[in-house]
């Protein structure tokens, strides 16, 4: 993963394969996955992330057709295209899913009137 991460950026969270960034500078949050990064909005994100949530893993785990190989996911109002494996599926999934949990827990924080660590 990248080492030159621009200073306006705060990391939501982390996994061995990718990083979610929150960029307060342009309101977006940042995805970085396979050495890409990916700018959304916090709509976007939540509806790529429920886009992810809804590739049956199942399906293409037991399935030998060659169509259930790979799932082919395109973020909301990007040019970006991601071509996944199952395992990869796994990995973003489990991006997205920490992010938001981290995400909805600085807001409650926030709401209880706790301050964040830097």
């Amino acid at each position: 993963m990248t080492s030159n991460v621009p200073v306006t950026y705060q990391e939501v969270f982390r996994t061995e394969r990718g990083v979610v960034y929150q960029c307060d500078e342009s309101n977006r949050l940042i995805l970085e996955f396979w050495d890409t990064h990916t700018q959304l909005s916090a709509r976007d994100f939540a509806q790529f992330r429920r886009m992810v949530e809804t590739v049956d893993i199942r399906q293409m785990a037991l399935s030998t057709a060659a169509e259930h190989d790979v799932e082919i996911l395109t973020p909301p109002r990007s040019e970006r295209c991601y071509v996944l494996t199952l395992c990869e599926v796994v990995h973003l999934r489990e991006l997205l899913n920490g992010a938001k949990l981290m995400l909805e827990l600085n807001s409650m924080l926030r709401e209880c009137g706790c301050t964040l660590a830097e």
